[in-house]
Order: structure tokens, then sequence, then C-alpha cells
């Protein structure tokens, strides 16, 4: 395995996944990576070893040396595709730090072109990541992060689709860019949300600093703390919202709050947050509109039970299938 050690490249995967790699030692890393089909294999076993180590059984020390000592020893490898084994698992910076940095590096090496990783998070979960920048990112249920191989470098933009909390790093020389597809979010060092689901209007609440909306008919607009605007691409226009805004991330925090919202919404986020399918069998409950406050760790035919005496509907839930009468 080149002139290194196997102990070299196992310390320089671990200190990618725990999120303390630095620049230089990714870059060498990825390289060293797509040498051989050999080094690719030792890498993607070393991920499955750590992820052992760290979501599997509970070792001792004795334990946790002996098996280090085997992994290093060990003559036969098996690949398993990457992904099937950290998005599973690591939703948190260090498992999309090191798809960041190595994935993205192995296949603009094979294509030779510039390319994006997608960072996707299923119904009924949750992430956060840092991006090499340091912002600091959340990404809600049903989300899409698309980030490309040259982030950082002559500009900062990403690709979302769905919802996110940033907290973006400042940089004076290097505009943080959110790309949607109806509009973007251009600051420079702020805290902000977004929400973009697709066939719903876009909504970004400003907690801190400044952000601009730049709509793709030319239309712009800038926005001060505590602001939200909703818009929509039918109708091009920017529609400033007065209400709170704790209720704009409050999914970061596993609360389940909506303001006088019509029930066809309210559903809409319930299937995203519990990953479930809602049929509504009773049509004029659609139109009714609802305030609750509830926490993501209530099981939902709770908050069911509650909506039902006040809206005057009756539900029956077979497992992930939910029928509104």
């Amino acid at each position: 395995m080149e002139d290194k050690s196997k102990e070299y490249w196992l310390g320089l995967i671990y200190e990618a996944l725990t999120g303390n790699i630095t620049k230089d030692d990714a870059d060498q890393l990825a390289a060293w990576s797509m040498q051989s089909v050999e080094h690719k294999v030792f890498y993607e076993e070393a991920v499955a070893f750590f992820e052992m180590m760290e979501f599997g059984q509970k070792l001792n020390e004795h334990e946790i040396e002996a098996a280090y000592k085997e992994f290093l020893n060990k003559t036969e490898v098996k690949v398993v595709p990457l992904y099937r084994r950290i998005l599973p698992h690591i939703s948190v910076a260090a498992g999309l730090l090191l798809a960041f940095f190595i994935g993205l590096y192995i296949a603009e090496l094979r294509t030779n072109t510039v390319v994006e990783t997608v960072f996707a998070v299923d119904k009924g979960s949750k992430s956060r990541t840092i991006l090499p920048d340091g912002t600091e990112v959340w990404l809600n249920s049903a989300t899409k992060l698309k980030v490309s191989r040259d982030f950082g470098r002559k500009d900062r933009k990403v690709k979302l689709e769905g919802e996110a909390f940033f907290d973006v790093a400042h940089d004076k020389e290097k505009s943080f860019i959110v790309e949607t597809a109806s509009l973007d979010v251009k600051v420079h060092g702020t805290s902000f949300n977004v929400s973009c689901y697709p066939k719903e209007e876009t909504r970004v609440a400003l907690f801190k600093g400044s952000v601009e909306l730049l709509s793709g008919n030319g239309k712009s607009i800038m926005m001060k703390p505590n602001d939200i605007i909703a818009y929509r691409a039918e109708t091009g226009k920017f529609n400033l919202i007065n209400e709170n805004l704790d209720h704009e991330y409050a999914w970061r925090d596993s609360k389940f709050i909506f303001r006088n919202e019509r029930f066809e919404q309210i559903t809409t986020k319930l299937e995203r947050v519990f990953d479930v399918e809602i049929s509504v069998m009773n049509k004029d409950v659609m139109n009714k509109k609802f305030t609750g406050d509830f926490v993501q760790n209530e099981p939902l035919s709770e908050i069911l039970g509650i909506m039902s005496k006040v809206g005057e509907f009756s539900f029956k839930i077979k497992g992930r299938q939910i029928v509104i009468y």
C-alpha cells in the first residue's frame, strides 16, 4: 500500500470520519484511495470497521485492540457499497464531510468533470452537517442538498430541495448562495431557514445578518432580521409573512408547530415528519384550519386524536397507511 503503512491510512480515515482531518490530508487520502482497487477496498472496509466500533456492539479496550489488529492483518476483504453503510447511521458532520472530501474527488477524477454529491435525508429523519467552510447546516426530512467539488474555491453555492437551516460562516470574499427551484438566497454570513419543497411556496426566514432573494424573473428583495418572505414562481411576487420566527425552524428542535394552517397543508407535513401516507376521504375537513404545538416524539395517533376532536373527523391507522373519514 504505497510507501506508507496501513496504520497511517487507517489513521487518516479515522480523522476524516471524526471531522478532524485537514484539507491537505483529505486530498492525499482521496488520491491514494484511487490508485488501486486494493486501496479503495481497504478504505471502504476501514469505514465499515470504524462504523462497527461506533454503532455496533460495545467492546472493552482489549476487544477493541484485538479487533484493530485483526482488521490490519486480514487478507480477504468484501466490498460493500459505502452509501449503504454510512447513510443509515451517520447523519452528522463526520460522515458528510467524508463523502464530500473523498467521494466527490474520486468521481471527479473518473469523469474529469465537476460533479456534485447529494446529501439526502429520508422522510421521518433529519440531519446536521458542517460544510468545509465551517457553515452549519440542518436538513429536514425529505430534503436533498447538493454540493459541488468546487465548493469554497471560487464561490460557495449549494442546491436545495426541501428544508434546511443554515448558520453560514462569514467570508467577505465569497458569498454563500442557496439555489432553489424558484429563487436564489445570497448571503455573506448569517442564519436563516429555507423551505422549498416541490409544489409548495418557497419560504425564507431570516434570524440574523442580511439576505438577498433573487427570483428567476430578475426581481430581488433584501431581508432584514425577523423577516419571513414567501415566494411563488407562478405569481413572481414576494410576500412578507407576519408570523413568529421560531415556528419556522421548530422542526430542528423536534417540534411540530402549525398556526392557522389548512388541514391539507398539515397532512403534507405529517407525511414527511412521520413517513406515512395519508388519504383524506372526508373532503370537508381539507380546508379547515388548525393551530397546535407538538413534539415529534408524540405518537401520530395522539396528534390526530387531538385534531379530530376539533375538526370533527375520525381516522384509522394501519401501519404506514392512514385514512381520514
